[in-house]
């Protein structure tokens, strides 16, 4: 004890000379606002690198005479009303006795109510279920002068189906098609990018968030590249509605499915009235590659109390269509967008959008998926 005295008697001894009549707190060093490891300081410098990136990346550069921004008021707060009709087909390769099968599902008319915050063309936005077809959506995005992407991911639930079937191998199991079928689960996920060539006088972000406007009418060829991620389920609650359609009892069916889309297109905003109207319309060819297709089946109850001979079908068939799934192919895909907005205010802005994208399972041997996604939307935003 003595010792760990004396010690700090020499410590204070030591420091009594540099510091003077000074008190410790004088003494002792501001690491506060100083030390480049400071919290403030981190946050401050991140933050500081951060508006410059995205000033760089989101508003400048652009032709005042033709594109504008929200100088004062940067912030864009929407309401967005969203209708939409989503179908997505499979059609399984010949097999299953020599059968064909083709399941058909859509959501039917489908609405949203979502809410949505854009700050210089970042933005997110998310919505609750509002129909009993639609559950989930979330988007978040980034509408830059020459680049951006927006994510967006779909839940839909107990879509409406019809699964038909022709008997390619002449036996006895005949042709046939079944309505009315409900019960598919469907998850969509969506990546997708653009290039603005014509980026000076054309903006991309006035269509697609209005977090800038167009002043004067202008158009630029685009470029796109999506990743699209789908889901789909089948429980047993769909497999009973079937019945004798199928010559074996499967339990749940579960596809998952990748796709890479890329093209080039053009889009053109039409702008009158001081810029207060603007129409968008932009056409977006694409080459589809649908490079991974997962098939999950599981039968129901156990094999093991199934008969040789059911269950030798089973398991053939079930690595035929596994096998089929996977082959990765090339197809064709487009989208188009058309808009309306209206500058009402500095402040007020409202407008329409309606985009309309399909996807091609393509001429192959393998598992064929198609989507056609029909959306409108109706909104209006405030800035501040």
């Amino acid at each position: 004890m003595k010792r760990y005295l004396l010690i700090t008697i020499l410590v204070v001894i030591a420091l009594g000379p540099a510091c003077g009549q000074e008190s410790a707190a004088q003494c002792l060093p501001d690491t506060s606002a100083h030390s480049p490891l400071s919290g403030r300081n981190l946050f401050s410098s991140a933050w500081g690198w951060f508006s410059r990136w995205r000033d760089r990346a989101q508003i400048s550069g652009f032709d005042p005479g033709y594109v504008g921004y929200p100088k004062t008021r940067p912030w864009l707060l929407g309401l967005y009303g969203t209708m939409a009709i989503t179908s997505f087909d499979m059609t399984l390769p010949d097999m299953v006795g020599g059968s064909r099968y083709r399941i058909d599902n859509t959501t039917g008319f489908s609405s949203k109510l979502s809410l949505g915050l854009y700050y210089t063309g970042w933005g997110f936005s998310v919505g609750p279920r509002l129909s009993n077809k639609s559950d989930f959506y979330f988007s978040f995005s980034s509408y830059g002068r020459v680049f951006g992407f927006d994510i967006k991911l779909d839940h839909y639930r107990n879509l409406h189906s019809r699964i038909s079937w022709a008997n390619l191998g002449g036996g006895s199991h005949s042709d046939g098609t079944l309505y009315g079928l409900t019960g598919p689960e469907m998850v969509l996920m969506q990546l997708n990018t653009y290039f603005v060539f014509n980026a000076r006088k054309f903006s991309y972000a006035s269509a697609l968030s209005q977090t800038t406007w167009q002043r004067r009418s202008a158009g630029s060829m685009i470029a796109g590249l999506s990743y699209n991620a789908s889901y789909m389920g089948l429980d047993a609650d769909f497999f009973e509605q079937l019945g004798p359609a199928v010559p074996y009892y499967a339990d749940t069916l579960h596809v998952l499915s990748h796709n890479v889309l890329g093209g080039v297109g053009y889009a053109y905003n039409k702008v009158w009235g001081d810029g207060k109207w603007m129409l968008h319309a932009s056409l977006l060819p694409m080459v589809r590659w649908s490079y991974f297709n997962d098939v999950e089946i599981n039968p129901r109850g156990s094999l093991a109390d199934w008969p040789e001979v059911y269950r030798r079908r089973y398991e053939a068939d079930a690595a035929e269509l596994r096998a089929n799934a996977a082959v990765s192919h090339f197809s064709l895909a487009a989208m188009l967008r058309l808009a309306a907005f209206w500058n009402i205010s500095e402040r007020w802005v409202a407008g329409s959008v309606i985009t309309v994208s399909q996807y091609w399972g393509g001429f192959h041997d393998g598992m064929k998926l198609s989507s056609f996604d029909w959306i409108a939307l109706i909104y209006g935003g405030y800035r501040f």
